[in-house]
């Protein structure tokens, strides 16, 4: 689907929301923030930006096979070097990848390299029938999709993810974010990457789908490690006003 047949439907979408979104309650809990992560994952497939997004991957300019790469990525976990991300990309080959936490699209739909591509998403569902009503296809469609909390187990993942797992902006939307990093753990193969990055503090002004992790990156940092991973670079987007840290590991002892 071309951009450009696309925007006229951003355009009807703002006076039409095709799930009904509840307001968000007071005080926050896992629910309350589920219902804001929602109500802003609608508004933001709307608008111009998630629609050229959309076009790009259903065109199949996306995919790592044909040399595309995303320079977020690329800046934020291999130091901008197209010679580190290719090496990636020869990684995954032929192996299983994980994507926690995408919300209205992952990259990894585009790692068509890749044998198996996981997500979990607890909005998988809502957000999928949206694109599917809304827009004709979803972007989840060739990827083998867990609609659930992240902190609750898949069985079937442990241990048997040996290609990478991205985990990008998504530990600051949950209270539960310790036992996610315990099971990226238990998903990840030895010699599997590790792409991760979140928000650590927002200085007390958490909104009702953040929460506060730390605000000590070095001690985030030593959880990583102790959870079995070699970290080879490190990140963190110095214009942002909230503390945030990332980095690319390798998973050593299981």
């Amino acid at each position: 689907m071309k951009l450009n047949n696309l925007i006229p439907i951003a355009s009807r979408l703002k006076n039409r929301i095709a799930i009904k979104v509840r307001a968000v309650r007071n005080g926050k809990t896992w629910n309350v923030s589920q219902e804001y992560e929602l109500n802003h994952a609608i508004e933001f497939m709307q608008q111009e930006h998630f629609l050229k997004l959309y076009s790009d991957l259903m065109a199949g300019r996306q995919r790592v096979s044909q040399g595309y790469v995303s320079d977020l990525i690329l800046q934020e976990f291999f130091d901008n070097s197209k010679e580190q991300w290719q090496s990636f990309v020869d990684h995954i080959r032929n192996k299983t990848t994980l994507d926690i936490g995408p919300c209205v699209m992952s990259p990894i739909a585009g790692w068509d390299v890749s044998l198996q591509r996981h997500i979990i998403e607890p909005l998988y569902l809502p957000i999928h029938e949206w694109q599917i009503k809304n827009l004709g296809r979803s972007v989840f469609s060739e990827l083998i999709c867990h609609g659930q909390q992240a902190e609750q187990p898949v069985p079937e993942l442990f241990g048997m993810v040996d290609g990478a797992i991205f985990c990008r902006n998504m530990l600051d939307h949950t209270p539960h974010w310790p036992f996610v990093l315990s099971l990226i753990s238990s998903y990840a193969a030895k010699g599997c990457r590790l792409l991760l990055w979140t928000d650590l503090d927002h200085g007390g002004k958490a909104n009702e789908g953040h929460y506060d992790i730390t605000p000590d990156s070095d001690s985030f940092r030593r959880l990583i490690v102790s959870l079995g991973f070699r970290i080879e670079r490190e990140c963190h987007n110095e214009k942002r006003a909230d503390k945030n840290w990332g980095c690319f590991a390798v998973k050593e002892r299981v």
